[in-house]
Order: structure tokens, then C-alpha cells, then sequence
């Protein structure tokens, strides 16, 4: 039992050896705990990065450590390698962007009323709404820049609300990054983009999850940073 849990137990950690291969786009410095390193806030990873840090120890000393064929100094627990695998089944078939996505996404079109806009914010606890025009996407419409046209249209103390459209208000808006994937497109792949504009310095927004990653097509979710790392802790 000892070896076929041994084998399990290799098998298993070579294959998340090699997905942490490919996040990293196959860096000449393939060594596992560097790899897991330069992983740590990376989905599943940044969830499981103490148990695959033991893991890795673990590894070395079956390896490493072997006193003779079919004879170990450490051998893992059933419990373990069903973890392990169970860690790797996640990694072969991760989860969908839609499943942390927030859906239905509410989104309005520019000649809707500020005031039904700035109570949907109140109402939902949202920070940014999707926003279009004869059925096409104009940008994100965010209370950051709602509050940023109101400081900017006090006059003699007062700002007049009444009236006013989305329209009227997005022109003062920041051009946010924004980025269109279709529905079959995974959560790593999300963070993928995420991780991308983070390291080229164009902060991205948000993710627009819609029918077959048209930037027009059907909106079916939205993901931002803050559902990522709510997936990760499990809320």
C-alpha cells in the first residue's frame, strides 16, 4: 500500500509541477519551490501555498531520502495524497470565470436618469456599473466618478441632480481597462489578465464576461479583482 501511495503521491506532484510550469510561462528556473513562490497569489495556489510548501518537503525526502527500493523515510498519509489530487483535479479543470463572476449584471444606457443610477449604487453597495448606448458598450460608469462630476458641477454650494442622464456625467469619467472574454474562458485565465496589466502598469478594471467575448455581445457576468481574491477565501 505504502508504494501505490508513494506513485499516487509523485504522480500527482509532477503534474502540479508542471501547471506551475505553465502559469509561469516555463521559466528556465523550474524548481518547484520557487515556482509555488512566484504563484502564491494565484488562485488555487495562493489557497493551498502552505499545504504544497509541506508537500514539497515531503517530496524531497521520498526522493531524496530513500533507503533502498520499495523502502521509504517518509511516506504520505491516504489523507494527503487525496488532497494532493484533489488539488491537481482543480488545476486540470479549474473553474469558470462565471462562477465567481457577479451575475446578473446590472448595466444602463446613457440616457438613463443620474438619480436612479446614484440610488442603484446605494442600493446594491456596488462600486461601478457597465453602461451603453443602442446596445453597445461605452465604458464603466463608477461611483468614484460620479462623486468626481458632482465636486466638479458645485455651483454656490449646490449641484443640480435633477435632470441630469449618465450621459451627461461618463465624459468625466476615467477610460477605465476594460477586458471581454467569453463564457467558457476560466478563472486562471482571468487572473492571467489581471496579473498582466498589473505587471505592465495599466491597472485593469474589470473583466466583462459576454457571448462569445464580443465587446457588444450579451453580458453575462462581470468579474473585478475583489471577486477574485473573495473565491479564494472561500466566501
Amino acid at each position: 500500500m505504502s508504494d501505490e501511495l508513494v506513485e499516487r503521491f509523485e504522480l500527482a506532484f509532477n503534474q502540479i509541477h508542471q501547471h506551475l510550469k505553465e502559469m509561469n510561462r516555463f521559466p528556465k528556473n523550474d524548481n518547484f519551490a520557487e515556482l509555488l513562490q512566484h504563484s502564491k497569489d494565484r488562485g488555487v495556489i495562493r489557497v493551498h501555498y502552505d499545504a504544497l510548501k509541506q508537500y514539497a518537503k515531503l517530496r524531497n525526502a521520498i526522493v531524496h531520502e530513500r533507503v533502498r527500493d520499495g523502502y521509504y523515510i517518509a511516506s504520505p498519509h491516504v489523507e494527503v495524497v487525496e488532497e494532493l489530487e484533489g488539488i491537481k483535479q482543480t488545476l486540470d479543470q479549474p473553474p469558470l470565470g462565471l462562477d465567481v463572476a457577479t451575475r446578473p449584471v446590472m448595466f444602463f444606457y446613457e440616457e438613463t436618469e443620474l438619480l436612479h443610477v446614484i440610488e442603484a449604487f446605494r442600493e446594491h453597495g456596488v462600486s461601478q456599473f457597465p453602461i451603453y448606448r443602442d446596445g453597445l458598450f461605452v465604458g464603466l460608469l463608477t461611483d468614484a466618478g460620479v462623486v468626481r462630476w458632482l465636486q466638479e458641477s458645485v455651483r454656490e454650494g449646490s449641484v443640480a441632480v435633477e435632470g441630469m442622464t449618465v450621459g451627461d456625467v461618463l465624459g468625466h469619467e476615467k477610460v477605465h481597462n476594460v477586458e471581454f472574454v467569453a463564457e467558457d474562458v476560466s478563472v486562471f485565465e482571468i487572473e492571467d489578465l489581471f496579473e498582466r496589466s498589473h505587471g505592465e502598469g495599466e491597472k485593469l478594471k474589470a473583466v466583462m464576461i459576454t457571448e462569445g467575448g464580443d465587446r457588444d455581445g450579451k453580458l453575462l457576468g462581470i468579474v473585478t479583482l475583489l471577486d477574485l481574491i473573495l473565491d479564494d477565501d472561500g466566501e
